[in-house]
């Protein structure tokens, strides 16, 4: 196999893992709102404990520093229906840190901000068992 596809291979067979990784539910520990996240193969679930709930597909990036990870958003508040969240995160066996950018804004974080800012919603999220 030539080294570009043996590369690709190998980074092919990374997303998949931690795709797989995320699988689940996850539950809020850390962050301004309380939230919920559900992940099912490539679908999502958000529900804001005093919030709306967000639904849609989504692709990762674990390639990237930060990671990246793509939320299309197709069910929720009408004014952010069809439009991508460009997210970073960071996963550490059944912890998630996840910070989205606002739905449809065109840039990506390129680090975590500080816990304690307002523009963002970073949440750390810890695996429920069960």
């Amino acid at each position: 196999m030539p080294e570009t596809a043996s590369a690709y291979a190998a980074a092919h067979n990374r997303a998949k893992e931690e795709l797989a990784h995320l699988q689940g539910v996850w539950s809020s520990i850390a962050g301004q709102r309380q939230a919920e996240l559900l992940i099912a193969g490539s679908l999502f679930a958000v529900k804001f404990k005093s919030g709306p709930l967000y639904m849609g597909t989504f692709r990762l990036d674990p390639h990237q520093g930060p990671k990246a990870m793509e939320m299309l958003v197709t069910a929720g508040p009408e004014r952010h229906q069809w439009k991508t969240a460009l997210c970073i995160y960071e996963l550490e066996g059944d912890r998630l840190r996840w910070c989205p950018g606002e739905p449809g804004r065109k840039e990506r974080l390129e680090e975590f901000p500080p816990e304690d800012h307002l523009a963002y919603y970073c949440t750390l999220f810890r695996r429920e068992r069960g």
